[in-house]
């Protein structure tokens, strides 16, 4: 098991700076989004100055984000993640196979599409095939229930996750979306330890602030142990 700083917990730091702070802390690794990648490599990076930085701190990339929709239709590439969006952009799944053939990264999380239609038996083929797909790169798919999503729960994303049956197929809990969705601790206890293959902690109140969920998991999270009392 490694530690992964996430992402999104150091969002305005440069690369060398996240790669610090993540050693400074005592992670193994750091999480890149794919957004954030392509930046780098806009900025000039190189797959080469990427990896000596990591090297200097002894530092990995633990998890590439994230695959949204990988059980809707392709769409047109470039499209930016928003409430209503059904379509697959296929440029994203290329992009975090490639950062697991220069990094090594070991997992990636996929998400459902920001409708709330039921995904259907084409998750379960759709999650077969991204699984497949991902295996010769080493890539393992944690499957990521969000309540915003048509894979809203631990329940729907386990049965998706079990009828799949890959070795390189798991399931991610992030507690914000756990507490925030519908927390069923019957369901979490259900799917057994073995299904999980990625736990994101955080913290945050346990009622919305503002009303809107979405923006609230994306910019209103807090350090575990600083939420508030409500």
């Amino acid at each position: 098991m490694s530690t992964v700083l996430a992402w999104g917990t150091v969002r305005p730091a440069s690369f060398p700076d996240r790669v610090a702070a993540a050693a400074a802390a005592g992670y193994d690794a750091i999480g890149l989004s794919v957004p954030y990648y392509r930046q780098l490599l806009e900025q000039g990076w190189t797959h080469a100055e990427m990896r000596r930085v990591l090297d200097d701190y002894a530092v990995t990339v633990g998890e590439a984000e994230v695959i949204f929709g990988f059980c809707a239709e392709p769409g047109p590439a470039g499209i930016p993640e928003r409430p209503g969006l059904v379509y697959a952009d296929p440029e994203v799944e290329a992009a975090v196979l490639r950062l697991a053939d220069e990094f090594g990264v070991p997992h990636a999380q996929a998400v459902g599409t920001f409708d709330t239609g039921p995904p259907g038996e084409r998750a379960v083929e759709a999650f077969a095939a991204l699984c497949d797909r991902a295996a010769p790169h080493g890539l393992s798919i944690a499957l990521e229930f969000v309540p915003y999503t048509n894979i809203p729960d631990v329940a729907t994303a386990a049965a998706i996750v079990t009828a799949a049956d890959r070795a390189n197929g798991g399931l991610c809990v992030d507690a914000w979306h756990f507490f925030r969705g519908d927390p069923d601790w019957h369901e979490l206890a259900k799917a057994g330890p073995g299904l999980f293959t990625m736990v994101q902690v955080n913290d945050g109140p346990m009622v919305t602030e503002t009303g809107n969920i979405r923006m609230e998991a994306v910019s209103r999270r807090r350090c575990p142990g600083r939420a508030s009392s409500t």
